[in-house]
């Protein structure tokens, strides 16, 4: 279930949204997605420190973020808000529903 969520806009268009979960101690940005023509200008980035900020503001005592490997926009957003890499890997699963002939 989302606990914050907060959206980006600029001349009253909506350019990016976060939408964030928690635990009883941890935040985690579940979703981050930002409009092909806004990336690279920085509202990914406010998104991120406005959910660090609000985490602090709640006493909060971790936010958490998971990307793929091969995602080099977000690995790089990610590493300018603060984030190190932890290392850890976690599996990715695919049920592929059979069509019904």
């Amino acid at each position: 279930m989302a606990v914050y969520a907060t959206v980006a806009e600029i001349n009253d268009q909506i350019v990016g949204f976060q939408i964030s979960t928690s635990t009883m101690f941890s935040y985690h940005l579940a979703r981050l997605a930002v409009l092909p023509k806004m990336q690279q200008k920085r509202v990914g980035l406010a998104l991120v420190t406005d959910l660090i900020d609000r985490a602090r503001n709640d006493r909060i005592w971790q936010c958490t973020i998971n990307t793929q490997d091969d995602n080099h926009s977000s690995l790089t957003l990610y590493r300018k808000a603060g984030f190190p890499l932890t290392g850890d890997k976690f599996p990715v699963f695919l049920y592929k529903m059979q069509a019904n002939l």
